[in-house]
């Protein structure tokens, strides 16, 4: 199993960004697992967690293989962008250790 992991920054200024986190809860089906982590359901993708920072958010997502863990991050990217409302953003994407504990 393949897990990738992105640390997902504004370019530009950061009053905007925490919107992210709240368009995630408000439009797409999420389990909030701590006070700063849940699993978001995007259509198509599945199980992405999502761990907010005060500056940043951190995408972890899985695959069986590299092929698929690619497109579940260009699909994950593009969901992102749409809800940033064409803010900005740099995604920073690598390949994890291990499996996060909530997808084991």
């Amino acid at each position: 199993m393949i897990t990738m992991t992105a640390l997902v920054r504004p370019i530009e200024s950061l009053c905007s960004f925490p919107v992210l986190g709240q368009n995630l809860r408000r439009h797409y089906e999420h389990t909030l697992l701590f006070t700063d982590q849940m699993f978001v359901i995007f259509p198509g993708l599945g199980a992405v967690l999502v761990t907010e920072h005060a500056n940043y958010y951190r995408f972890d997502i899985v695959g069986n293989d590299q092929a698929i863990a690619d497109h579940r991050v260009m699909k994950l990217e593009a969901y992102v962008l749409n809800e940033t409302g064409g803010h900005r953003i740099r995604f920073d994407w690598a390949q994890a250790a291990h499996v996060p504990v909530p997808f084991r």
